[in-house]
């Protein structure tokens, strides 16, 4: 069951065989690009056109080699590299075209194509596609043959070299198969007529070779005529072809041809001419070729090529039709570029985490710089990231698994720029949330409250008390009250970025109470300046008052004695300040009035 799928796969493909080189080298490696060889490669197979796996094939067919791979998730692979195969030596590389293996959603993972049609390299370079994404694994299949030193017979063990030992494939190499090629007179026999068929060959330089084959239907009847048919009259070849090709104008050419009995294929007699086209419709694809009457007992070949425009197409097709007197046919043909096929994949990571103060509160506003981090340093990866309002800091799911960085180059205002990197980790696909946020202290500041006399910087008051509120007066939050010291001054360090104000809430002694809040802000510019903050009291008038020396005898106030003298001091004895010298008058009284609140005492200097 297996040989008979196979044989009609191998009908397809041996015109590709025979005719096909490579039109499309792949780009060479980068001069920094590295060779991986094939340490990604996990598994071989061995596989018909179909991709069926397979144990005997024709000697002389064409099947394809299946490599898995997978890049370790600890291996850094970058645009350029390669990884290559080194076929058996029982088998070689049939022309190949370049192929690019895709993921699910058309991205190219990268490239792969057989370094020269008939070798046993494979080549396959990547793309960036490694260096965003991890997990990267694919397979890539491309045809093969048997080379020379295999002979039909018994099983061959094809033995596939891999990392860490080898996978062995038995296959039997059978006798070959037997379609033959256009002018191959296989067996010779009589001549025989009736016949209009198509064939399409793809050749070396990316075109197709379509011929287009007439022999008339009757042999001829009188053996006196030349070569082998009666004339066939009024003969038009109209011809259509498939998308992703376009017909080369100056390639249509004709040459006789005729049948043997028991040959599939008829022989060519003469070389081609140049002929030209009528009808030409470059839009539709189509064309006609006016061959008049065939009256020289041969049939006609007719041969053009056509380029193809859409390499992604796999099969061509043709289809031509012939109308004569009494005679009309159809036939099509399709041809199939087989260049094997690849595919790939990876996984991609990204992240979220919040961006918040001591307090848990969400900090918009804060830029980063991203970076992966590997045993050769750190690769930035973007810049300017910077958490929303709702504090987070997000990447999309476009990473490669390892390890990373956020660097902070702009802290929200308000607050200290991070010293150290905050550091984390990506092992799985998807957008990972972090649970640990990235917190940023507050900028602090601090302010210096003044208190003087009102018109007199230099007097400074001691014993003014304020409160202190956060906010904007008069709906602030209150903090704490402060006390002016010896130096008229209050300060008060480790205040955040914001407003506050002062309201007093006790004057100094002697000085009018001032309610007026007294507003500041905290910025960059108080981080190492404190905020200087005046603040005036008008002097209260001095309060007075008076005194009255009552001198008498002793023990007889009632008798008064004028002429007594006395010294008057403000402060306390022995260490008062003299201020004036009094008498007591006929009352044996002194009063002495307007003085300022205080200790005084009297010192009599003369008795009555």
């Amino acid at each position: 069951m297996m040989k008979g799928k196979f044989k009609k796969g191998f009908l397809i493909l041996v015109v590709c065989l025979v005719f096909i080189q490579v039109i499309v080298m792949a780009a060479g490696p980068s001069p920094d690009a590295k060779s991986w060889g094939n340490q990604f490669i996990t598994d071989v197979k061995i596989l018909d056109s179909d991709s069926n796996p397979i144990s005997e094939i024709p000697i002389n067919a064409g099947f394809k080699v299946r490599y898995e791979w997978s890049i370790p998730n600890d291996e850094d692979v970058y645009e350029g590299d390669t990884m290559q195969v080194t076929l058996p030596s029982e088998l070689q590389t049939a022309p190949n075209q370049q192929l690019d293996f895709k993921d699910a959603n058309g991205n190219t993972v990268a490239r792969g194509q057989a370094t020269v049609a008939g070798s046993n390299q494979y080549e396959v370079t990547f793309t960036d596609y490694p260096e965003t994404h991890s997990n990267v694994s694919g397979y890539f299949e491309f045809f093969v043959k048997f080379s020379d030193e295999v002979q039909p017979g018994d099983p061959v063990d094809i033995v596939f070299d891999i990392p860490g030992g080898s996978v062995v494939i038995p296959i039997t190499p059978e006798e070959p198969g037997d379609p033959g090629e256009p002018g191959d007179p296989g067996d010779p026999g009589d001549p025989a007529g009736d016949k209009f068929y198509k064939a399409g060959y793809y050749t070396e330089n990316g075109t197709i070779e379509w011929f287009v084959t007439i022999i008339p239907p009757k042999l001829k009847s009188d053996p006196g005529m030349p070569g082998y048919y009666d004339p066939l009259f009024n003969v038009v070849v109209n011809d259509s072809y498939s998308q992703g090709q376009e017909l080369i104008e100056n390639t249509v050419k004709v040459r006789n041809a005729y049948l043997l009995e028991g040959n599939p294929q008829a022989i060519p007699s003469g070389d081609f001419s140049p002929i030209g086209v009528t009808d030409l419709d470059l839009n539709n694809r189509t064309f006609s070729v006016n061959l008049g009457d065939l009256d020289d007992g041969y049939g006609r070949q007719i041969s053009y090529e056509t380029r193809i425009t859409d390499p992604e197409i796999e099969t061509y097709s043709n289809d031509a039709s012939v109308t004569a007197q009494d005679f009309d046919r159809d036939g099509g043909a399709t041809v199939r570029i087989e260049g094997g096929e690849g595919g790939a994949g990876g996984d991609q990571a990204g992240f979220s985490v919040m961006k918040e103060d001591s307090n848990n509160n969400p900090l918009p506003g804060a830029k980063f710089t991203l970076s992966r981090i590997t045993s050769s340093g750190a690769t930035e990866i973007a810049t300017g990231l910077e958490s929303g309002p709702d504090g987070k800091v997000s990447y999309p799911q476009t990473l490669k698994f390892g390890t990373y960085q956020l660097v902070e180059t702009e802290a929200p205002e308000g607050f200290q720029l991070l010293s150290d990197p905050y550091e984390f980790t990506l092992d799985s696909a998807g957008i990972k949330e972090l649970t640990i946020p990235i917190v940023n202290k507050a900028e602090v500041g601090s302010v210096t409250l003044l208190k003087h006399e009102a018109g007199d910087e230099g007097k400074v008051l001691e014993g003014a008390k304020f409160m202190l509120y956060s906010g904007v007066a008069p709906n602030g939050t209150p903090i704490d009250e402060y006390e002016t010291g010896p130096d008229g001054k209050i300060t008060v360090n480790n205040l955040a970025f914001g407003s506050y104000y002062f309201v007093e809430t006790v004057a100094p002694n002697g000085y009018e109470e001032n309610t007026e809040p007294q507003p500041f802000t905290i910025g960059e510019g108080q981080v190492e300046v404190p905020f200087d903050l005046k603040v005036a009291n008008t002097k209260l008038p001095d309060p007075v008052g008076s005194v009255t020396l009552l001198k008498h005898e002793a023990g007889d106030e009632g008798k008064v004695l004028e002429g007594a003298k006395f010294m008057l001091y403000s402060g306390v004895a022995p260490n008062g300040t003299p201020i004036d010298e009094y008498e007591t008058g006929a009352d044996g009284k002194i009063t002495v009035n307007n003085l300022a609140f205080g200790s005084y005492y009297f010192v009599e200097t003369v008795a009555p």
